[in-house]
Formats: structure tokens, C-alpha cells, sequence
């Protein structure tokens, strides 16, 4: 068990999250970077899916209540344990009255923004729809629907494997992803990129976008030059004179999806974002690099890469093999 002394910025229970009910309103939610989350529940023996805690950049201060098996994966936000560095992407044993922290704003990661604690037997909350991710928009999910406060006593399952089979278990260095503060993220076109100019189409592509201060779970914004639309078709103008031409019949969003609003704004959708949109969609992100939207914070640097559908599901297809190699960890 855990007890939380201090809450930090953000963090909460997640998992790899609720898919199949956006259809009703309901957002995946889930680690905005699935990826170290599922490589830190490896170190500690779990399954894939279960929950952990994402910790947003600085603050949380949390206290062993027994003995276990931890791994910090994500960001380096300069985690210690009783006030010594911790090392990161591999399980270490800690022990009752163990004191693990995260530092204040000005000392923690200037590369990424998510860091990630597994703990061996995984976070004992409900499972509520298939997860035990907190959904911060329905209030639901997680701990008690919230993110943690002082105080919160955290229990932990039981673990599959014993600790001496997990102590000092360390992630391969070629499987740590790259983190930084400039990202590449790649993108299938569409489906409302006809409604855009050419030039508008390779200014997106081209231009290095810096993330705003408007960057949460629900999606990232890009600030950038403005995009240019097509002249809209006579019939939009008789019926709509002054209309603005991102805006279409509300439609489905996928996770990752980028809407150009008012054609200011780029919009990364992540993963608390909504289920349907009134704005046009230029492109939208290759689920292989959602953890890169995850892991952007502001005043980031992000260009904008395409890639066919056919090369998308391959980049997943080969993502998705070194997830299941035996071999990824240090001998």
C-alpha cells in the first residue's frame, strides 16, 4: 500500500484504457503513453493492461506503507528514493516507510512530461467498464473518479512472480524510447484535407508547430501560421453566407485525430478527448505515435510527418513485435 503526502500537479490510476464506448460519450482514457506504461508492468511481472500510476511533471511525494516491487518508467522527472536518485526502467525493491519523490517544477525533466509507477500485483482499485482507468471527464474510474490528494492510502494486488526473480530486472537500453522536446509524429492525410489549400497542406508538413500552454489529456494544441480553406461550394454560401469553412457535420473523432479549429489551431485529440467533432480533420496521428501527443508538453517543438496507411499498420505491426520479444530485457 501507498499513502500520498503530496498529490503533485496530476497524478492518477491508469491503465491501458476503456476502448469500444466512444460511441456513447465515453473517452478512452488510459495512459497518454501506453508504452511505458505496458514496458514498466513488464519489469515488475504484470500483464500489459494493468493499472499504474501517470505522473504529471512534478510535486508527488508518496510513502511505502509495505514491502514491494516498484519500476519508474516515462519522463525522467528526477525521481528519489529517500531523497537518492532512483534508477529508472528497472524494478527495485523498496521497503515500509520508503519515501519515493518527485522534485519541484524547477528541477524536474525539461524532455517529456509523464513518468510511470508499477508496482508488482498492480494498483487494487474497481474495474469499471473493462478498466481501471480514471476518467477525469465522467468522474469515474480509478480512485474514487479523481486524481490523488493528500492523504489517499493506495492498495496493491498481489503480485505474480516472487521478488527475487524481479530485483534489479532492467529494460534493454534500445527499448527506451527517445525522449525530448522536438518530436517527429507521423500521420495518415484526411479526411478533410480536400477542404484545405495545397499551400495550407505542405505548411502543415513543413512548418515546426510549438505545443501550447493548452496541452492536457483531452488533446494538444500547436501554435503555428494560419490554414487557408478551398472556396466553399454556392450551395454552403447561399445557405450560409459568413460561414466558417472548418466547420462540417459533426462526425466521429478517432484518438489522434488533429481538427483544425476556425483554421488556427491544430488539435491533437488524446486520449480524454471527445468521442465527436464539428471541425474539419487534416490528419491524423498513427496509434504507434500517440505516446509522443502524451508525452508533449508546452513550448515543445512538433513537425508533422506523412505516411500511408499501409506503411501505418506496418510501423504498428513491427511496434507491436518488439513488445512481444522475449528479449527485452538487460541480462
Amino acid at each position: 500500500m501507498f499513502e500520498i503526502d503530496k498529490p503533485g500537479m496530476l497524478t492518477m490510476v491508469q491503465d491501458l484504457g476503456r476502448p469500444g464506448y466512444i460511441s456513447m460519450g465515453v473517452p478512452v482514457s488510459g495512459a497518454a503513453d501506453s508504452y511505458s506504461l505496458r514496458m514498466g508492468n513488464r519489469l515488475v511481472g504484470n500483464k500489459d493492461g494493468e493499472a499504474g500510476l501517470e505522473i504529471l511533471l512534478y510535486g508527488l511525494q508518496l510513502r511505502a506503507l509495505g514491502k514491494m516491487i516498484i519500476a519508474i518508467t516515462g519522463a525522467d522527472l528526477g525521481a528519489t528514493l529517500n531523497r537518492e536518485p532512483i534508477p529508472m526502467w528497472r524494478a527495485v525493491e523498496i521497503a515500509k516507510g520508503d519515501l519515493l519523490s518527485f522534485p519541484p517544477f524547477e528541477l524536474s525533466s525539461k524532455r517529456g512530461c509523464r513518468a510511470y509507477l508499477t508496482v508488482a500485483g498492480g494498483i487494487d482499485v474497481p474495474v469499471i467498464l473493462g478498466s481501471k482507468s480514471t476518467c477525469l471527464p465522467g468522474t469515474f474510474g480509478g480512485f474514487e473518479g479523481r486524481a490523488l490528494k493528500k492523504g489517499d492510502k493506495i492498495k496493491i494486488g498481489n503480485g505474480s512472480l516472487p521478488f527475487h526473480q524481479l530485483i534489479n530486472r532492467k529494460l534493454n537500453g534500445d527499448r527506451i524510447p527517445n525522449f525530448t522536446n522536438k518530436w517527429e509524429i507521423r500521420t495518415i492525410l484526411g479526411p478533410q484535407d480536400h477542404l484545405f489549400t495545397e499551400e495550407s497542406i505542405k505548411t502543415f508538413f513543413s512548418h515546426e508547430w510549438r505545443v501550447s500552454y493548452k496541452a492536457s489529456r483531452f488533446g494538444v494544441r500547436y501554435i503555428g501560421p494560419k490554414f487557408a480553406f478551398k472556396p466553399r461550394p454556392p450551395h454552403q454560401i447561399q445557405r450560409d453566407p459568413k460561414g466558417d469553412p472548418s466547420n462540417i457535420v459533426t462526425q466521429g473523432v478517432p484518438l489522434g485525430a488533429i481538427e483544425v479549429a476556425g483554421g488556427v489551431e491544430p488539435i491533437a485529440i488524446s486520449v480524454d478527448g471527445p468521442s465527436t467533432t464539428g471541425f474539419v480533420i487534416i490528419a491524423s496521428t498513427i496509434s504507434a505515435d500517440m505516446w509522443k501527443i502524451g508525452q508533449s508538453k508546452p513550448d515543445d517543438f512538433t513537425t508533422f510527418k506523412k505516411v500511408e496507411i499501409d506503411e501505418a499498420y506496418q510501423i504498428l505491426e513491427n511496434s507491436e513485435k518488439t513488445l512481444q520479444d522475449e528479449n527485452i530485457f538487460m541480462d
